[in-house]
């Protein structure tokens, strides 16, 4: 298991899909040293004053997974997710910011899969490190986003959602958003007992998808859940 320093945080994995969901964040760091491994590049250093380990995990589930192990293989205290998602609750706008408390999957049998095999659990959802929670939300009400934050559930799956699909999705699991990573990196955070929490930015919702709209506002997305961060840093560690 790993553990967690009585006093802050000893380094903080952080984990994003793609290039603007992290490179702004790496460019701040003070990088000590890069590890190559399984084609990823591990970014090991300081920022905002905590020791810190970030890593583009790619696109998808087992590409997150992977990374995500890899970050934990490096001793970490706690494993944060950040990056973009798409609505599916209708309430939702274009920027605002959601803190996952918890996620699955929504693309496959959640009672086989999570719950009748390893890892055994009593029900499918991962449930976010309430201390981490906690830090992003106090961090939240004091953080320059030019949307709302919303707290609750989200679903990760590898694809984008159709609008029959998301009516699907809805009704079985009634998510604020979908991604195609949180989840994964969730599961593999559980298994090893290694704090984690998510945060992602809405790119897309229901009155404005498709892949055009994500790519015209996946940039600007990730920027709101990179504000989160920071506020997250000056707010100070979530452990003291």
């Amino acid at each position: 298991m790993q553990k967690r320093e009585e006093k802050g945080l000893k380094r903080l994995g952080i984990i994003a899909a793609a290039d603007d969901e992290i490179q702004p964040l790496i460019d701040q760091m003070q990088i000590e040293s890069v590890i190559e491994t399984a084609k990823l590049k591990l970014f090991v250093g300081q920022w905002q004053k905590q020791a810190v380990i970030a890593v583009r995990c790619g696109v998808g589930k087992v590409n997150a997974a992977l990374a995500a192990q890899l970050l934990i293989n490096q001793s970490l205290s706690a494993l944060l997710m950040t990056g973009t998602a798409g609505a599916l609750d209708s309430r939702l706008k274009i920027g605002d910011v959601v803190i996952l408390e918890q996620c699955t999957y929504h693309d496959v049998d959640l009672q086989g899969v999570l719950m009748d095999y390893h890892p055994y659990m009593k029900d499918p959802w991962f449930t976010s490190d309430p201390k981490l929670t906690a830090w992003a939300k106090a961090a939240a009400t004091q953080a320059d986003l030019q949307g709302q934050v919303w707290t609750g559930r989200g679903v990760t799956g590898d694809q984008f959602i159709d609008q029959d699909q998301r009516d699907s999705i809805i009704e079985r699991l009634d998510p604020l958003c979908v991604d195609m990573e949180s989840a994964a990196v969730a599961h593999v955070a559980y298994v090893n007992d290694v704090p984690f929490l998510a945060i992602r930015a809405i790119s897309d919702t229901p009155f404005n998808s498709g892949l055009e709209v994500y790519h015209a506002h996946s940039e600007s997305a990730a920027k709101q859940a990179l504000i989160l961060f920071n506020a997250m840093m000056r707010k100070g560690k979530p452990i003291e």
